[in-house]
């Protein structure tokens, strides 16, 4: 009897062992890891971007305030006075809707900007669960990547005006029958973690796809400006010595920078990563979802980010920023 008992715990511990060991978080740390590094070039991307366009558009509203005689520059209203709270100028067209635009302007994708540097703090919490060895740890990673979901799920309210909601914290129930499996154990947690800080964040990852999708990012007069002057003056510049190698080389480059932007989608990148995280989301949660799946979507993502840095760079260098 007694040793039936024995084979009867012995057997149960290797069970349960086994499922913890089929468990293990090991086979989502390329992907995870490759979202946070894909996320992060996203975020500096955008940061560039924003200061770009900004630095562009200010030039773009100086030009406009010198030589249109239609518009007024003053004092915004109520403003500049004994006893005023604010003191800025502002540029007024009496023809448009928006009334005045101050000036300088407030950089154009502030909005786009915090809101991505709440994905890329979840995201990296996520790669640092992976990365950590003790169950407690992942617990305390998990509940710092849900801190930054709902971080962002503020971000977003503020945004675009919905409600925010409440997400739960990540629970274990670490017990003594279990702490002499730390290892494994740490594994599963890690899963669970996983599984529930994707699970509760996506929806709030998919609001801030919408977000991005239905703001312009590319396709300003003053970009469009500077890109097809570069390349009016580098083809001009081969023209007028045909013989040159380096002003073909130049003008060719003028042209792939300013195609690069015409056929860029503002929000592919943003798109691919909902998409990415759906499907991270979507293989945890769900053991029949295909990984290669999951893996080109999150590398597809990546591509983007990479895409998006690369144009973010030409501006800049075209602009002067660097």
């Amino acid at each position: 009897m007694i040793d039936s008992l024995k084979f009867l715990r012995a057997a149960s511990f290797a069970l349960f062992l086994g499922a913890l060991s089929g468990c293990s978080a090991t086979d989502h740390t390329a992907a995870v890891t490759t979202f946070a590094e894909a996320t992060a070039a996203a975020e500096t991307a955008l940061v560039g971007l924003n200061q770009t366009v900004t630095k562009q558009y200010e030039a773009y509203l100086e030009q406009q305030a010198r030589t249109d005689p239609g518009l007024a520059v003053k004092a915004g209203q109520n403003e500049c006075e004994l006893g005023s709270t604010r003191c800025r100028v502002v540029i007024v067209d009496p023809t448009a809707e928006d009334g005045e635009q101050p000036f300088p302007p407030e950089p154009l994708l502030n909005n786009m900007v915090a809101v991505m540097g709440d994905i890329r703090a979840y995201a990296q919490k996520l790669a640092a669960l992976l990365a950590n060895g003790s169950a407690a740890k992942a617990e305390a990673d998990v509940n710092a990547a849900l801190g930054n979901i709902e971080s962002l799920a503020d971000t977003l309210a503020k945004a675009d005006g919905k409600g925010t909601s409440t997400i739960p914290n990540f629970t274990t129930p670490v017990g003594a029958a279990v702490n002499w499996l730390v290892g494994q154990y740490a594994n599963h947690v890690k899963l669970e973690g996983l599984k529930s800080a994707t699970r509760h964040a996506d929806p709030t990852i998919q609001r801030a796809v919408e977000l991005f999708a239905v703001a312009s990012v590319f396709g300003s007069d003053p970009q469009r400006s500077d890109l097809t002057e570069d390349f009016r003056n580098k083809i001009i510049a081969f023209q007028d010595d045909r013989a040159s190698r380096s002003n073909l080389t130049a003008a060719v480059d003028a042209a792939a920078t300013y195609d690069r932007f015409l056929v860029s989608v503002p929000s592919a990148i943003f798109t691919k990563m909902g998409e990415a995280h759906a499907a991270l989301t979507e293989a945890l949660n769900n053991p029949d979802f295909s990984l290669p799946e999951m893996f080109r979507k999150i590398k597809a993502f990546a591509a983007e980010a990479e895409k998006l840095s690369k144009t973010v760079n030409d501006l800049a260098t075209l602009t002067g920023d660097r």
